[in-house]
């Protein structure tokens, strides 16, 4: 077998890096586009460090490709506004005291969903104002939008839009979606000319590619542009992962049949064999519930993992020696993918990504 060397060398403190593919990533971008009809914008949400893929990177990447950006805080928003990214950039997270000053000096859209928020805004200042449809978390009611216009009418607030957020757009044929989506076009109607102007916003990645109805004047991408459809149960043909995360063999020693592996000693050697170290583990974001469910490729070859995953170190069973420093794919190309380990741990493949500890390089390929 022909050896696989990878990018951590001996003399590195590395453990292991996460590779992001930015030609992936655009053909995931371009495959969205051409379900939003004309006219329509487009936002990236990169929130979360653009769902483990590295913020700054993906907007960097995405910046001809979409019209804005969507992060969770405003310190997700100053480091990116600080790598050089001139796009548009709207905060979901509601906007405080102590942080509008940020707002205004890296030109950030707030999102104001309550009376208190609203007090902080001042006319030099882009916000979206977020109406609570059915969500069940931020937001102003709809029932309170009279109240709201009248006092927009004796401000000289310029709210730039409106926007919503579906619960269960994951799920197509929703009832919910509908009928947040009737609470929504219902508001937008009461809204009349008042709205003209305005960016309106309601579809995430599910939303988009299960309820274009709802596409209104622009669609935030999330899961999908790094790779994995919203639903469980109904794939998007095209969309390819973005992420790979790769680490190398650290050791490789002889199993005799019999022999444990690590912490409780729940997996013994069927047979005669060799342990292989991986210097990663649950510290670095591999979840501890995965023990013994999930496979591994080592130079083109997937290998079982046994035993309990530990903090610092993760261990494969191989029928044949493999040479230290002998690349890894722990995660994506032609090893598992997020969702599949969410599967096996009743979870989603968003948590999978994000749960990659951030101080793990993401390095650009193409």
């Amino acid at each position: 077998m022909k050896r696989r060397t990878t990018q951590i060398t001996a003399k590195s403190n590395i453990t292991s890096y996460v590779e992001i593919n930015l030609t992936v990533l655009k053909h995931n971008a371009a495959l969205l586009k051409e379900r939003v009809p004309d006219g329509i914008k487009t936002m990236a949400v990169v929130k979360a460090n653009a769902y483990g893929h590295g913020a700054a990177l993906v907007a960097h990447a995405l910046s001809g490709s979409v019209t804005a950006l969507g992060v969770a805080s405003v310190e997700e928003a100053i480091n990116i506004r600080n790598s050089g990214v001139i796009l548009p950039i709207l905060v979901f997270a509601p906007p405080r005291a102590g942080n509008i000053s940020d707002y205004k000096t890296y030109n950030l859209v707030a999102t104001v969903g309550s009376f208190y928020e609203l007090e902080l805004m001042s006319s030099s200042m882009s916000f979206h104002i977020e109406f609570d449809t059915g969500m069940g978390r931020l937001g102003f009611s709809p029932n309170e939008w009279p109240e709201l216009l009248q006092k927009l009418n004796k401000s000289e607030l310029k709210p730039s839009g409106v926007m919503t957020h579906f619960a269960t757009a994951d799920a197509p044929g929703s009832d919910k979606v509908n009928v947040q989506l009737q609470l929504f076009n219902k508001l937008l109607e009461d809204m009349g000319s008042w709205k003209q102007g305005k960016v309106i916003h309601a579809s995430n990645s599910g939303g988009l590619l299960y309820y274009p109805e709802a596409a209104f004047s622009m669609v935030r991408f999330g899961i999908a542009v790094y790779g994995f459809s919203p639903s469980a149960v109904e794939s998007i043909s095209g969309l390819k992962p973005v992420l790979s995360w790769k680490s190398c063999v650290s050791v490789c020693k002889p199993l005799k049949k019999g022999e444990t592996v690590s912490y409780e000693a729940n997996w013994s050697a069927p047979q005669d064999g060799w342990l292989v170290v991986v210097p990663v583990g649950y510290a670095d974001g591999i979840r501890r519930g995965l023990s013994n469910k999930i496979e591994m490729s080592v130079a083109g070859k997937r290998l079982k993992q046994v035993g309990n995953i530990t903090m610092d170190y993760t261990m494969l069973y191989s029928n044949e020696p493999v040479e230290t420093g002998e690349e890894v794919v722990i995660l994506g190309e032609n090893a598992m993918m997020a969702d599949e380990w969410a599967e096996l741990l009743d979870t989603i493949p968003y948590e999978i990504l994000c749960g990659i500890h951030p101080k793990i390089e993401r390095r650009p390929v193409s």
